[in-house]
């Protein structure tokens, strides 16, 4: 049974489909909607009647509990495939718009993330904005891919609060796991190019690329061969 290092404590749920079906090769975060502890995260999930799960859950005590192996599929994120290539972690949080984490569970987020790309030899994790870019995108050997519930099904989780910072959340782990190393990613212009083509393909913002390339005066005229910031 694989779990990660940081694990509190251990309460299995009956609710998942076995070994997982595909590669493991995605992260989603939840939010719980609900101020509670590690252990009553695994409370809830216990009972069969439930027909939920995830695989792991941070509580507002900032403690982390193993509700289903990792290697195994959870009920959690609303999608068959998504659940089969995705470790899937609730994370306690306020209960009402827009869903803020409890203080310390979005640090732990992050270690637990990191830990989960180091045991399985990952060097980034990335974070694409556009649903259908995202679901698309090939996800190279040393990475794993942030994805989210509302993705597939009409559900506000992970919450605004944590949407607004899942590219703070892929870059804080990126970091993390190459201390000392430059992780900016530059993308060479080509015709056809635009701001927003770039920001869909990288899972950043028009703003974002404008603010760190100032020399983009005018963002509808893009030279051919310019290098720009685009992570």
């Amino acid at each position: 049974m694989s779990e990660s290092k940081l694990v509190d404590l251990v309460m299995l749920s009956p609710n998942n489909s076995g070994k997982r079906k595909y590669e493991l090769t995605r992260i989603t975060p939840h939010c719980t909607a609900v101020n509670i502890s590690a252990k009553r995260i695994g409370e809830i999930f216990k009972p069969k009647t439930r027909n939920a799960s995830c695989n792991y859950g941070i509580g507002n005590d900032c403690k982390v509990v193993l509700v289903c192996p990792e290697e195994y599929r959870s009920w959690c994120s609303s999608s068959y495939d998504n659940d089969n290539r995705a470790i899937t972690i609730e994370c306690a949080s306020l209960n009402t718009h827009p869903y803020e984490f409890l203080p310390g569970v979005y640090d732990k987020l992050v270690a637990l993330c990191v830990d989960i790309c180091e045991r399985y030899g990952k060097k980034k994790l990335v974070w694409i904005s556009d649903k259908n870019t995202a679901l698309k995108y090939k996800v190279a050997p040393d990475e794993l891919l942030l994805t989210v519930h509302r993705w597939f099904a009409a559900k506000a989780c992970p919450g605004e609060w944590m949407m607004t910072r899942m590219k703070k959340l892929a870059d804080d782990v990126t970091q993390k796991l190459n201390p000392g190393e430059d992780t900016k990613v530059y993308h060479i212009i080509v015709k056809g190019d635009t701001l927003t083509k770039l920001a869909k393909k990288y899972g950043t913002t028009v703003d974002w690329i404008k603010t760190f390339n100032p020399f983009i005066t005018d963002p509808k005229k893009l030279q051919i061969g310019w290098e720009v910031r685009v992570r």
